[in-house]
């Protein structure tokens, strides 16, 4: 048998199946009207998802479905569609089902789609593209730094907004559009002594 996962793509595999969208579609995939409650990964690909959490029971009376990589990979895909939004589920849709197509079915570099995938969950679904907000104040006004990814790499935004509105733009996910952030005062209260 050919090996085509490693073991850090099958963690991987296995971080992405542990959020409950991306599992239910998985799950989804097998047979019309059966309830599956278990996910294997095989050293090739395969993922097998069976009826029942004993794998020598779903083997031996045969509730088990294969899923060739591919069929995982499109599934994980559809879910991540789910869970974005705006130009991000547009560059999902678009982008990564045509690299799921040319990398997987190919040339078969099934850890690169893992790795894409896990990538695409973690920073664009998930909008955890950097490190938390550090808020502090300074002499002038507030002052922010944020870290956010773009393009692969990590990009410092410094922000010291002193009561003056600010627009930042940075590229989104596909590196085309932009993301626009306004600072400024949102609410004024005068309060008497």
């Amino acid at each position: 048998m050919k090996k085509s996962v490693g073991d850090g793509a099958k963690a991987l595999m296995q971080v992405l199946m542990s959020d409950e969208t991306i599992r239910n579609k998985i799950l989804e995939s097998g047979e019309t009207g059966k309830t599956y409650v278990s996910v294997k990964i095989k050293d090739n690909g395969t993922v097998i998802i069976g009826e029942t959490n004993h794998w020598f029971w779903n083997q031996l009376i045969g509730c088990q479905v294969k899923l060739p990589f591919e069929k995982w990979a499109l599934a994980v895909w559809d879910a991540l569609i789910n869970l974005s939004a705006g130009t991000n589920a547009v560059a999902i849709q678009k982008g990564l089902s045509v690299e799921i197509a040319e990398k997987a079915q190919r040339s078969e570099e099934y850890e690169y789609i893992v790795k894409r995938l896990y990538t695409c969950y973690e920073h664009v679904c998930n909008n955890k593209g950097g490190s938390d907000s550090e808020g502090s104040q300074g002499d002038k006004g507030s002052r922010m730094t944020r870290e956010v990814i773009v393009n692969g790499e990590p990009v410092t935004i410094n922000i010291n907004a002193n009561g003056a509105k600010r627009t930042l733009r940075f590229p989104d996910s596909t590196g085309k559009a932009s993301l626009c952030f306004e600072l400024g005062v949102v609410g004024v209260r005068v309060e008497k002594d």
